[in-house]
């Protein structure tokens, strides 16, 4: 395909929207508020691209969380998310509008669409990025994502191009904060999907469920990692206290936990009242996604270990020894 141009320079940041069960996604809503601090910084508008089916009263919604414009492709043909009539609408309204920084949210919808549109125009590209800011000197994307199964950040950068696209992880802004005063304008998209026929056709409904992610939402977590010395020392720890087990990476490595139960960057981001980190060192990856615990205690070997300093309550000693004595105790009393 032909590179497509703009009508006019590129400017602006842009957010397309996405909707799940006829509402706006939560990332949608993250991206937008996280655009506006970039915004406000550049003299930007923040402005939208929703399309869908049925979706023109969900406009209202993106303003108080900093939207200044939507630009609303409400049309039946597009009520069933399919690449080549989104694409076909979002590079029209592109060619129009000429966006600068566009985010979409690293979800399949958004991994479809941004390469493609990025290679239409001729844009730079950051996917999965786990921070994104723009950067008002060289007026480009910075962005950073894990490498190498986690075990590296990778910083990369848009400079060059003449209008940067990302794909953006949740949990990145962070949980918006509504202005309930704010307001914005809503401009209805033509749709026009000549030759632009779905080639992938949704035939029907599949019934199944997702299994929810047991440590997303538990109150208590024995976390362990590679100096545990003895996993089943935590195991009973954590059916004493009735937390979930869980671990860094590098206890996946050793057959300690499972894929579902690695905490960090390339696992879950948890929130417990209580963690109890038991023979983890605490490297970058890993903390990140404990960073909101309410409550740290940490046991190492290691007076060094860096976790003993993040830690409300830091033991130097046998990860394995202290978690035996802790289940003891407390089952005595």
């Amino acid at each position: 395909m032909a590179r497509l141009t703009y009508s006019e320079e590129p400017r602006d940041i842009w957010v397309v929207a996405e909707t799940k069960d006829g509402a706006l996604t939560p990332l949608t809503k993250e991206l937008v508020y996280g655009a506006r601090t970039a915004a406000d910084m550049m003299g930007f508008y923040v402005k939208v691209a929703l399309l869908g089916s049925g979706v023109s009263d969900l406009a209202g919604e993106l303003y108080p969380v900093g939207a200044d414009r939507v630009y609303v492709a409400d049309d039946d043909r597009l009520a069933e998310f399919a690449p080549e009539p989104w694409l076909k609408v979002l590079s029209d309204l592109f060619a129009a509008q000429a966006p600068e920084f566009v985010m979409f949210g690293a979800t399949p919808i958004g991994d479809a669409l941004a390469p493609r549109l990025a290679q239409r125009f001729g844009a730079g590209l950051i996917t999965r990025a786990l921070m994104i800011k723009v950067d008002d000197f060289d007026r480009c994307f910075i962005g950073r994502r894990a490498a190498y199964g986690g075990e590296y950040y990778e910083v990369l950068t848009t400079a060059g191009a003449r209008s940067h696209f990302a794909t953006v992880l949740p949990d990145t802004f962070g949980v918006p904060y509504p202005d309930a005063s704010r307001y914005g304008e809503m401009e209805p998209v033509e749709v026009n999907l000549e030759d632009a026929e779905a080639k992938i056709k949704t035939i029907g409904p599949v019934e199944f469920a997702l299994p929810q992610s047991k440590l997303k939402y538990a109150k208590q977590i024995v976390s362990v990692g590679r100096q545990v010395g003895d996993i089943d020392a935590a195991k009973a720890l954590a059916e004493t206290i009735g937390a979930e087990l869980a671990g860094a990476r590098e206890s996946l490595d050793e057959n300690y936990i499972g894929e579902s139960q690695v905490v960090g960057i390339t696992g879950e981001r948890v929130a417990p009242n209580l963690y109890v980190a038991l023979g983890i060192r605490g490297d970058t990856m890993h903390t990140w996604g404990m960073k909101g615990a309410r409550y740290v205690v940490a046991v190492h070997p290691d007076p060094d270990a860096p976790i003993l300093k993040q830690a409300d309550a830091a033991i130097v000693g046998d990860p394995a020894q202290v978690a035996k004595e802790l289940a003891e105790a407390l089952n005595k009393n």
